[in-house]
């Protein structure tokens, strides 16, 4: 036997060995708990943790199961690494964080030690950084616990409410990376979706944006507000508007493919924030009269009020930002890519300046529909 071919048997030898090993080593998916959701409150002096976990059996016992196929443990502890170790004590099983969906932090940890509660995520080997975040507007637990009209996984639903949410401008769907992103820039805050449970049944909806200043929520939007917000920062794919005309009363429209452009302006020593919003319009609704019975004047009044109303919410979403001393826009990005010198003589005090701050938005839309059936030349 060759000396090459003895080297090829030995290494895959040492191949199969290794491999063998490695499997010896991992724990099966039946002895885990598999975590899809967790909830973070604080209870007295202590961190209380309310986890979702998959029950592996029901889900592999029929086809097409039907109900809530999860149960909701809590463990309390110092710190949230600790009542994760105490949970894991508690139950059974060994806690698999690998198809977590979902964190959910309480108002009360968010309002007074959110950046304490992150620390966590920066260091634990459980973290993942595709986990979606939000706060509830009061306990944690309430959330994770809510049924979701008896879904299969209700923090599943959660997540598809906060992503279905961000597509039509309601609500904002984040990420545990783009959390950790906002939190290490030097002068860009936070801003996280706010949930609530509804008070007729147990089942959750959208509260608004919350924004951060110093590491703490300060304010949670309004649904305008919420609209403007996520407008400006291009994160809607189809929304709707609606706005009053003297002549045609309650006019509804659908903005389609909006596009924003942001960028900073340095007039006189002020810094200007600008704007430019540019999008697709449909006549969705009119109350007085009929769609297709338009003419040009009044198709270009409902495209001009379209946009005074895109403008508006615009500028109420800047303004609860600034009144908030919230840099949830990143204007100071946008002054380090503008004028790094500026950029470097504020950063270090920016909640200062940051009020004084001058604000233009100039929204262009194109009426390209007016139903669903008729295109516009």
């Amino acid at each position: 036997m060759s000396l090459l071919k003895s080297f090829k048997i030995i290494a895959c030898v040492a191949a199969i060995a290794v491999m063998l090993t490695g499997c010896m080593n991992t724990v099966h998916l039946k002895d885990q708990l598999v975590v899809e959701g967790m909830g973070i409150d604080t209870k007295g002096e202590e961190v209380n943790l309310t986890v979702q976990t998959l029950k592996l059996g029901a889900a592999a016992g029929d086809e097409t199961p039907q109900g809530n196929r999860t149960y909701n443990t809590e463990g309390s502890g110092k710190s949230i690494m600790d009542a994760v170790s105490g949970l894991s004590k508690s139950v059974s099983k060994k806690l698999f964080f690998g198809q977590n969906k979902i964190i959910v932090f309480s108002r009360e940890i968010a309002e007074t030690d959110f950046a304490e509660k992150l620390d966590y995520f920066l260091r634990s080997q459980n973290s993942r950084i595709d986990v979606a975040v939000c706060v509830s507007d009061t306990m944690a637990k309430d959330i994770i616990e809510s049924e979701e009209n008896d879904s299969g996984v209700p923090c599943e639903n959660m997540v598809y409410l906060l992503k279905n949410g961000q597509d039509s401008g309601v609500i904002t769907y984040i990420t545990v990376n783009e959390l950790l992103n906002m939190y290490s820039d030097k002068t860009s805050d936070i801003y996280l979706p706010v949930v609530e449970k509804k008070k007729d049944n147990n089942n959750i909806q959208v509260k608004g944006i919350g924004l951060f200043s110093d590491d703490k929520l300060v304010y949670v939007t309004s649904d305008d507000e919420t609209m403007g917000f996520l407008l400006m920062n291009n994160k809607v794919k189809t929304c709707t508007i609606e706005f009053e005309d003297d002549e045609l009363g309650k006019v509804g429209v659908k903005i389609t493919s909006p596009k924003a452009k942001k960028h900073i302006e340095i007039v006189d020593g002020n810094i200007n924030f600008v704007v430019e919003i540019k999008a697709k319009l449909m006549i969705d609704e009119i109350e007085n009269g009929i769609v297709t019975s338009l003419d040009k004047e009044k198709l270009s009044r409902i495209c001009s009020k379209a946009d005074d109303e895109i403008n508006r919410i615009c500028t109420q979403a800047f303004t609860a930002c600034k009144d908030n001393k919230s840099d949830a826009l990143r204007i100071g990005e946008y002054l380090a890519k503008y004028s790094p010198k500026s950029y470097d003589k504020l950063a270090d005090d920016w909640d200062t300046y940051l009020p004084a701050v001058h604000f233009s938005v100039n929204a262009d839309s194109n009426l390209k529909n007016i139903s669903d059936n008729t295109q516009l030349g």
